[in-house]
C-alpha cells in the first residue's frame, strides 16, 4: 500500500474460476485448465464450471515463482559464461 499498489484481502477458501486464477498466476486461461487437468492445481466442478481454491492458486504461484527464479539465475549464469569464455 505504501508503494501505491492495489491490495485485496480475500479468504483462502474463496473459489476462483480459471479466468480469475489465470489473472493471479499471470498465465493464460487454457494453461490454467491444463494445470488443473494435470493435477498441478486442485479443483472441483460446480455444475460444469471448474473452481479452484485461492490457497491452491497461491501455492501454485509460489512454485512457479521459484521455478522462474531458478530459470532466471541459469540464464544469467549462461550469459556470464558466454561473455567470460566466449562459449
Amino acid at each position: 500500500m505504501l508503494r501505491g499498489e492495489h491490495v485485496a484481502v480475500l479468504a483462502e477458501d474463496k473459489e476462483l474460476s480459471p479466468t480469475e486464477a489465470a489473472a493471479i498466476l499471470r498465465i493464460s486461461r487454457p494453461l490454467v485448465v491444463l494445470r488443473m487437468d494435470r493435477g498441478d492445481l486442485p479443483f472441483r466442478y460446480v455444475g460444469k464450471h471448474r473452481r479452484a481454491l485461492l490457497k491452491d492458486v497461491l501455492e501454485l504461484k509460489s512454485r512457479l515463482d521459484v521455478r522462474q527464479a531458478a530459470l532466471d539465475a541459469l540464464a544469467e549464469d549462461t550469459e556470464d559464461l558466454i561473455e567470460t569464455h566466449g562459449l
